[in-house]
């Protein structure tokens, strides 16, 4: 009872908190304030599940991705963080859970339900306490289906208070006395701060209030990370024979199929090898963005598609065949191919970087490689150790967890920038109007560099640019002096240490 009591006074006081940090605020020191102050109440709520690894995991993620939204505030620490604490809240209410998408997706039903969850716990409560017979049993009743009603009234009457001069009139009218109370409450009454402050509450029920959700726990709690063989018993012989038989062809034709590809991946890696590795030059590349986009999505296709086809190989019982030795040799070969065949994406990726700069996709392309590679080391632990499907996507789950936290720790936006500007082979291909429309904390590097963009724009050298010289400088200082002033219009709780730095090099410009 003194749990729930003290969850209620904390949910109440965080919800008007919620409506303080972050109306008419951006994301900044708030967030993470208010994230500790939440996380607080959640260990208190929830003590046995610290006890767990990969709670405390999630906690440290998240709170991690929350300093970076105060240090770098990029959308990726921003859209990282939103995704942490949904899997951090996820794991608190249900710490069973081994994987990081089964309490996400446990979150986000809890979230949907937080309406029906709230009506169906009073309801609850008032046959708990017993007293749904008595006077204040029958009071708290009627409070709960008339609470719904009256509160949409006031919606709709404030709505159309705004709206309708002529409606407004009328209830001066008719219901003055009335109409004078209902005034002081909603004078500064507007529809989103209403909205806003009505989602922070909701908000915070899906997250302090859990309604176990059974089926995503129960099927998780059948699986293993190990195979088991699946024995069919049968007294029929010819039955078991025909088994056996199945399997063997099974294995036939994988054995033929992983043999096949494994030349025809030689063959590619020989050919990347000799033209990518030992002979490449840049005069002979017409073309780029085909070497790049084109040629590693194929490639990377070509991986996927290799360990697709292992996987299914590899699920059942050709695993416990006594004669499988040949097949999984051939299969190492064939991860240790892909491995190579990743390495020359990483090498069209270097030369693209070194002729066109970085950006967000080329950026994705190395990130996605990455994470290739821990699933072809996890495919080879599964089929060296007859793990199970359900281990690989614990694993690599796990693993793009942590990826994309480290992505936070990076200011994507400046680290491209710079590198582009930064690097003389660059400027006369660099696409000048991709980098001018980089967030806000690239701006100083721009002004440090406005030298060399003015060189580049002398020349023509701009790739995909429709702005001329003018036009280009004068987008710069519209977006210095839009910067400027909308960093001013934030209190303190917006505050983050990128807009910060970049908002006092331009102070310090103009003095």
């Amino acid at each position: 009872m003194k749990t729930i009591l003290v969850k209620g006074l904390c949910f109440i006081t965080l919800g008007l908190l919620f409506n303080i940090f972050f109306w008419n605020e951006k994301l900044g020191i708030n967030l993470l304030l208010f994230s500790i102050l939440l996380i607080s109440i959640l260990l208190y709520s929830y003590q046995e599940s610290l006890k767990i690894t990969s709670v405390r995991i999630s906690i440290a993620f998240t709170l991690l991705s929350a300093i970076m939204v105060v240090w770098h505030n990029t959308l990726i620490s921003k859209l990282v963080f939103t995704t942490s604490f949904m899997i951090m809240t996820g794991l608190l209410h249900e710490y069973r859970y081994r994987t990081i998408y089964n309490p996400l997706a446990a979150y986000i039903v809890n979230f949907s339900q937080v309406m029906p969850n709230y009506f169906n716990g009073v309801q609850a409560w008032i046959i708990q306490s017993k007293v749904k017979h008595t006077q204040v049993g029958r009071s708290l009743a009627q409070f709960r289906f008339s609470f719904v009603p009256l509160l949409f009234f006031g919606i709709f009457f404030a709505i159309f208070k705004t709206a309708n001069p002529i409606f407004s009139d009328l209830t001066d009218t008719l219901f003055h006395s009335f109409y004078t109370l209902l005034e002081s409450l909603f004078t500064n009454f507007s529809i989103p701060w209403f909205t806003f402050f009505l989602s922070g509450f909701y908000l915070l029920g899906s997250i302090l209030y859990y309604k176990p959700f059974d089926t995503l726990l129960q099927h998780e709690s059948l699986q293993n990370n190990w195979l088991a063989r699946q024995r069919r018993m049968t007294k029929n012989k010819l039955h078991h024979r025909v088994k056996n038989l199945a399997l063997k062809n099974e294995y036939t034709g994988a054995l033929i199929l992983v043999i096949s590809v494994n030349i025809l991946i030689f063959a590619e890696n020989c050919a990347d090898i000799y033209w990518l590795w030992i002979n490449f030059d840049y005069k002979e590349i017409t073309d780029f963005s085909i070497l790049l986009h084109e040629g590693a999505n194929m490639l990377l296709l070509s991986i996927l598609l290799s360990m697709g086809i292992l996987l299914f190989y590899f699920r059942k019982n050709i695993n416990f065949y006594t004669k499988n030795t040949l097949l999984k040799q051939a299969a190492y070969l064939w991860i240790i191919q892909n491995g190579i065949l990743g390495l020359s994406v990483l090498l069209r990726c270097y030369y693209y970087f070194h002729e066109h700069g970085l950006a967000y996709k080329r950026v994705g392309v190395v990130i996605f490689l990455i994470l290739t590679y821990i699933g072809l080391f996890t495919l080879y632990q599964k089929i060296s150790q007859k793990k199970s499907f359900f281990y690989l996507l614990r694993i690599n789950s796990w693993a793009a967890y942590g990826m994309f936290i480290l992505l936070t720790l990076v200011n994507w936006d400046v680290f491209i920038v710079s590198y582009n500007l930064q690097h003389p082979k660059l400027n006369s291909k660099i696409d000048l109007e991709y980098q001018l429309t980089r967030s806000d904390k690239a701006l100083p590097i721009l002004v440090k560099n406005r030298t060399k963009i003015q060189d580049i724009l002398s020349t023509g050298k701009i790739h995909d640019s429709k702005r001329n010289q003018i036009s280009m400088n004068e987008y710069l200082y519209y977006r210095i002096e839009k910067f400027q002033k909308e960093y001013q219009e934030y209190t303190w709780l917006s505050w983050n240490y990128a807009d910060y730095q970049a908002y006092q090099y331009f102070n310090s410009r103009n003095q």
